[in-house]
C-alpha cells in the first residue's frame, strides 16, 4: 500500500486528505468520492500513519471472518430508519456503532465513521472490510449512494440479510436429522467392527471354517481400523485443512469444487436456487434504479459466493457489453432454465425487465422454500438405501460363516 495526499474542493472550500491506496488510479477513485479533485500525489508515510497501518493489520488478523448476522441486520435497519428521519450519516453511524454488541461490527462502523467524517463515501469506507460485511452489503450501499436512496437501500439490505439468515437456519434445521442419522450409522458400524467382529473371528479360526468374502472384508476393515485409526483421523483432519486452504488460495481448485458441488443431488439444487433468487432480486433492484445493464450485471453477479456461477455471470456481462441481449447472454451461461429465459425475453420486449426479474426471484425463492420444507422426505430414500446396504453387508459377513458351520455340524451328526 502507498500513501497519497489529495487536494480537493469539497463543500465550497479547499481540503487536503491523506489515505492509503494500491496505486495512483485507486487513489484518484478514492479522492473523487470526497469532492472535486485538484491534485493527487504520492508522499512519504509519516510515523503515525505507519503505526496506524500496523495496528490495522493486527486488528484485521484478530477480527477476521464475517460479522454476526443478527448484529449487522440490527445496525443496518437502525441506520436506515435514522437516515429516513433526516439524521445525518455520521450521527447514524455513530449511534449504530455504539449500540451494536459485535466487536467486529463495532470496529467496522467506527472506522467507517472516521472515514465518512474525513469526506469519503460509505461504500469506499466499507470496501476494506468487504470480507467481513459481504458483497451484498457493498452492492446495496453502493446502489443507495449512486441513486440517492441510501436509507431505502439499507432497509432493503436488512430485509435481505434477514432472509439469508432465515434460509441458513432452515437449511441447518433440514439437514440436522440426516446428519444425526449418518453419524449414528457410522458409530454403530465402527462399534460392531471393533467389538463384535474380533470375537467372531476367534470362533471361526478355532473351527477352521472357510470364510466367505463379506466376512473377510469385515475382518480386513477391523484390522485396518485397529492398526491405523489414528492415521485415518489425522488424514481426515489434513484433508479438511487442505481443502479449506485450496479454496482460499487456489482459484482453479475453487472453481472445480464449486462446479462439482452444484451437481450434487439436492445440495446442488438448494445452493443454485438460493444463488439465483438473490441474483435476480438484486439485479432487478439495480435496473429499476437506473443503473446500466452491464454495471448491474457485474454488481449483482459479484454477490454470489459460488465462483463457477460468478464466472458464468461475468461472461454474460461481457456478452452484454458486446451488444448481446440479456436473454441471449444468460442463455449462453447454461445456468437458467428455458422458462426463466422466456420470462426475461418477455420483460425485454415489454420494457418491464426489472419487474420480470423480481418475479423470477420470487419464483426461485418459492422453489427454494419448497425444497427446504421437503428436504428430509427427499433424502429419506437415499438414507434408507444406504442403511439397507450397510445392514446387509454386516449380516452377510457375520451370518454366512455361522450358517456354513451349522450346516457342517448337522452333516457330521448325520
Amino acid at each position: 500500500m502507498k500513501y497519497f495526499e489529495a487536494t480537493l474542493i469539497a463543500r465550497g472550500k479547499k481540503e487536503v486528505h491523506n489515505f492509503l491506496a494500491v496505486d495512483r488510479k485507486e487513489a484518484m477513485s478514492i479522492a473523487q468520492s470526497g469532492g472535486m479533485v485538484v491534485q493527487v500525489k504520492e508522499v512519504a508515510m509519516p510515523i503515525v500513519a505507519r503505526l496506524q497501518v500496523l495496528k490495522d493489520e493486527i486488528e484485521s488478523k484478530v477480527f477476521t471472518g464475517p460479522v454476526k448476522a443478527q448484529d449487522w441486520i440490527v445496525a443496518m435497519r437502525q441506520m436506515g430508519v435514522m437516515l429516513n428521519a433526516g439524521i445525518s450519516l455520521s450521527d447514524a453511524l455513530g449511534e449504530a456503532a455504539s449500540a451494536t454488541q459485535d466487536k467486529k461490527a463495532k470496529r467496522i462502523l467506527f472506522q467507517a465513521l472516521e472515514d465518512v467524517e474525513a469526506g469519503f463515501s460509505l461504500s469506499i469506507s466499507l470496501e476494506k472490510s468487504r470480507a467481513q460485511v459481504g458483497a451484498i452489503t457493498m452492492a446495496l450501499i453502493t446502489l443507495g449512494e449512486k441513486t440517492g436512496t441510501l436509507a431505502e437501500s439499507m432497509l432493503k439490505l436488512a430485509d435481505m440479510a434477514e432472509e439469508i439468515r432465515d434460509n441458513r437456519a432452515k437449511v441447518k434445521k433440514a439437514t440436522t436429522m440426516p446428519k444425526i442419522t449418518l453419524l449414528a450409522m457410522a458409530a454403530a458400524f465402527v462399534i460392531l467392527i471393533m467389538q463384535v467382529v474380533p470375537k467372531f473371528q476367534s470362533v471361526f479360526s478355532k473351527l477352521g471354517a472357510d470364510l466367505p468374502a463379506p466376512t473377510l472384508a469385515l475382518i480386513a476393515i477391523e484390522g485396518f481400523l485397529t492398526a491405523y485409526w489414528y492415521y485415518l483421523l489425522i488424514g481426515i483432519i489434513a484433508m479438511v485443512f487442505a481443502h479449506n486452504w485450496a479454496m482460499r488460495n487456489r482459484p482453479k481448485y475453487e472453481l472445480a469444487f464449486d462446479q462439482y458441488i452444484l451437481r450434487v443431488y439436492l445440495i446442488g439444487s438448494m445452493l443454485s436456487l438460493g444463488f439465483y433468487s438473490r441474483f435476480m432480486m438484486i439485479f432487478g433492484q439495480l435496473i429499476r434504479s437506473g443503473i446500466p445493464l452491464t454495471e448491474s450485471m457485474a454488481t449483482s453477479g459479484g454477490t454470489i459466493e459460488n465462483s463457477y456461477v460468478r464466472l458464468k455471470l461475468a461472461e454474460a456481462g461481457r456478452g452484454i457489453g458486446q451488444g448481446k441481449q440479456l436473454s441471449t447472454a444468460l442463455d449462453e451461461t447454461t445456468l437458467f432454465e428455458p422458462m426463466v429465459l422466456q420470462m426475461i425475453r418477455s420483460g425485454e420486449s415489454s420494457g418491464e425487465l426489472d419487474t420480470m426479474l423480481e418475479r423470477i426471484g420470487e419464483y426461485y425463492r418459492m422453489r427454494f422454500n419448497h425444497l427446504i420444507d421437503n428436504f428430509a422426505a427427499l433424502l429419506e430414500p437415499i438414507l434408507m438405501l444406504f442403511m439397507g446396504v450397510l445392514v446387509l453387508f454386516l449380516a452377510l459377513g457375520i451370518m454366512l460363516p455361522m450358517w456354513d458351520i451349522s450346516s457342517a455340524a448337522m452333516g457330521k451328526t448325520k
